[in-house]
């Protein structure tokens, strides 16, 4: 038994993808089963589907509605020419390993086609060209000479043309064949249904607190619980199977979007992104009702330390300069990115479970890194071989990118001196409804969230992970943590991790009401917009 949910579970923007109404499993979960997939976006339901098909007992596990978290968010982009740069790669993994790469998200996008038609799913897939470009007004990049060479020994059918499809003068571009595009939640919601077809188990508003090691693993839940299996699988993105190992191997970024409308047939269904810093991607998309969108990402910053708005403005400066064919803006939104520091997603054995796997690191390529996943864990499961193990092991060694390691280490380390500093502002009367901001009293930080009504909200500003302090994002109305990327709703409640408990509650002052109880997220009513224009990821 199932109902619908809208998958909207990181913020209070939405993608055009929303429109999708999925599948939403109320039941309780069994006390014990075969293998536990704890994570309901590409990555868990793409394992969870090979694995039932395969004949295993599967159960999967969410703590919102399936697809609601980044697998909503992304402009999924499907690429074999990732993000991180060919000859970048095979600097750090040889020309073997950037062969890998390609292979196995070549790969991905032939299982998303395949099964798309094998499970005859409506989800918009078609495959197009992807076009590299120097940044705008730039023309020329010599880093495109040295992509275009190590791109074609990878494997990739890749050349040179004199210019990309767009309305203004890019120079040189490279054109990358047989890369995609899709409607991503469509396509969840057909593999969501399949798993059930084949006789798995599916859960929502399920809060997994932790996955311990033994024999069985024993999940366990926020209500009390214990789940005990042979294998989990952490698919939950902020792996919190290793608070320890993996935030420091990876770091976390937000990443905006922004759609406009477009006459029909004004550009090529290509992919398109740049070589800048920042840099900035496109695509055409399909709305609900038949129109074209176009879809303009990029602006990003590490988690808790940009300015959202500011980033949304400059993506809309930027499209409206180069891109003057845009229409109305129809949806502003923001997603997730998890950075490892040598540029590939982990995927595999969790570094501190041997029965626990994990998938993390999207790198920008999530919808294909998560397809990867669900190709190569079964695999692994069964002890059978495979080339691409090595170059995604969370268990690798990352010193070749040792420079970005530490770069992102200082980061993160950097945000630890808002202990030092004053709040936001100097008392509650200073929060406007729809608001929150970090005030200080004594040596105890606040995070306090006035709601429409006007009733406060106090929580601990501490993040129960590492302890870094949390800051306002005024775009999602969540609390982002500096250090690590943790996420929390305006009312405290984990939405992403490496953090897997909410911030800890404050007793409420006299001017203010106690925190609602706790409700299913999908439940939640979103709290108003902070201003009355409404503000709502990076290819995949």
């Amino acid at each position: 038994m199932h109902t619908r949910a809208k998958a909207k579970d990181g913020g209070i923007t939405e993608s055009p993808w929303i429109d999708v109404e999925l599948p939403r499993y109320d039941s309780e979960p069994d006390a014990v089963t075969d293998i536990c997939v704890v994570g309901a976006g590409i990555a868990g339901l793409t394992t969870a589907f090979e694995l039932v098909r395969q004949g295993a007992r599967v159960m999967v596990l969410d703590d919102g509605p399936v697809g609601g978290g980044e697998t909503g968010r992304t402009t999924a982009h499907l690429a074999s020419a990732v993000d991180d740069d060919f000859h970048v790669l095979e600097k750090k993994f040889g020309e073997d390993g950037a062969r890998y790469v390609a292979e196995s998200h070549a790969a991905a996008i032939d299982y998303i086609e395949a099964l798309a038609g094998e499970l005859a799913i409506d989800c918009d897939f078609q495959r197009v060209d992807a076009y590299l470009i120097a940044p705008p007004g730039k023309h020329t990049d010599r880093m495109l000479d040295k992509e275009l060479a190590a791109s074609q020994r990878a494997g990739l059918i890749v050349d040179r043309v004199e210019r990309a499809p767009l309305p203004f003068d890019t120079g040189p571009a490279l054109r990358f064949a047989r890369q995609a595009e899709f409607h991503p939640l469509r396509y969840l919601r057909g593999l969501a249904e399949a798993i059930v077809d084949h006789g798995g188990h599916i859960h929502t508003g399920v809060h997994v607190a932790a996955i311990e090691h033994g024999e069985p693993v024993r999940v366990r839940l926020a209500n009390g619980r214990v789940i005990a299996c042979r294998v989990a699988v952490d698919a939950t993105n902020g792996a919190l199977t290793s608070p320890l190992r993996m935030p420091i191997r990876q770091a976390a970024y937000r990443t905006y979007v922004v759609a406009f409308e477009l006459a029909h047939g004004t550009l090529p269904r290509a992919l398109f992104w740049d070589t800048g810093d920042p840099y900035h991607y496109i695509r055409i998309a399909t709305a609900g009702d038949g129109r074209e969108l176009l879809l303009v990402g990029g602006e990003d910053h590490r988690t808790g330390q940009g300015d959202p708005e500011q980033a949304l403005r400059a993506l809309e400066d930027w499209t409206r300069r180069w891109l003057p064919i845009a229409g109305d803006v129809t949806h502003r939104w923001s997603g997730q990115v998890l950075e490892p520091v040598d540029g590939l997603a982990h995927i595999g054995r969790s570094p501190e479970h041997e029965h626990v796997y994990l998938v993390t690191g999207d790198s920008g390529n999530g919808i294909t890194h998560g397809t990867i996943a669900g190709m190569l864990l079964p695999e692994l499961m069964r002890g059978h071989h495979s080339p691409w193990a090595k170059i995604y092991d969370p268990r690798r060694n990352h010193l070749h990118a040792a420079g970005t390691w530490l770069a992102e280490a200082a980061h993160s380390t950097m945000p630890y001196t808002d202990w030092l500093r004053g709040g936001d502002v100097s008392s509650l009367d200073a929060i406007r409804p729809g608001e929150g901001a970090v005030l200080r009293r004594g040596l105890r930080l606040i995070a306090a969230y006035r709601d429409a009504a006007g009733q406060c909200h106090l929580r601990s500003a501490t993040c129960p992970h590492l302890r870094g302090v949390v800051s306002w994002n005024p775009v999602e109305q969540t609390w982002d943590c500096p250090c690590h990327g943790s996420r929390f709703d305006a009312y405290g409640r984990v939405l992403n991790g490496p953090a897997t408990t909410d911030l800890p509650s404050l007793e409420t002052p006299e001017d203010s009401e106690p925190t609602p109880p706790r409700q299913r997220r999908d439940e939640r009513r979103s709290p108003p917009p902070l201003r009355a224009h409404r503000t709502t990821n990076r290819p995949t």
